[in-house]
């Protein structure tokens, strides 16, 4: 290779280094931005409750809470990706004495999936505030309504919407983690 090949080859790499990591920060802008539509919507369910009644809020939290769950299951992913692929392209650039000096010594490694940062406490966090606001608002009156959808009682749909969207949230969950894996294996 030719020291001009090798100069684009080095723009190239940093280009896309920069583009990884404005990457990073959209997904944790996103982060931010998710929380605070919940909250919206946890304020809206609030007023409207009287007009969709406090079976429908809850099933309203409860599929949203499980949609913020799969969003930040899908935004994990590709955060974990980028990081990766910056710690690949960095690899080219700096020296073997950087790594614990200059940058700590596991940024040269692929990212883990699950970690104890917000991502993964977000995909939790979602199901478990909606699950209990839902419990908090069906449990004065549970008895006194009835889901007009398929007869149910309301204890028994949220029960079904929890335990459908848990079932869902946890199968996208693992698709999401296989195919971090396989990026790992394929691009290794």
């Amino acid at each position: 290779m030719t020291s001009s090949t090798l100069d684009k080859r080095d723009e190239f790499l940093l280009h896309m280094y920069d583009a990884f990591w404005n990457n990073v920060s959209r997904a944790e802008n996103s982060a931010w931005t998710m929380v605070a539509v919940y909250g919206a919507l946890i304020a809206g369910v609030g007023l409207a409750r009287s007009v969709i009644t406090s079976t429908g809020a809850a099933f309203v939290l409860i599929v949203f809470g499980y949609v913020g769950s799969c969003l930040s299951a899908s935004a994990n992913l590709w955060f974990r990706r980028n990081l990766t692929l910056i710690g690949r392209i960095e690899t080219n650039f700096l020296r073997e004495s950087d790594y614990g000096s200059l940058i700590p010594s596991q940024y040269k490694k692929s990212r883990r999936f699950w970690t104890i940062e917000y991502w993964t406490l977000l995909m939790v966090a979602y199901p478990f505030v909606s699950i209990s606001l839902s419990l908090i608002l069906l449990s004065p009156n549970a008895s006194n309504e009835t889901a007009g959808l398929i007869g149910l009682q309301p204890n028994d749909l949220i029960y079904l919407t929890a335990l459908t969207g848990l079932g869902f949230t946890l199968l996208y969950v693992a698709i999401q983690h296989r195919h971090y894996i396989s990026f790992l294996k394929r691009t290794a």
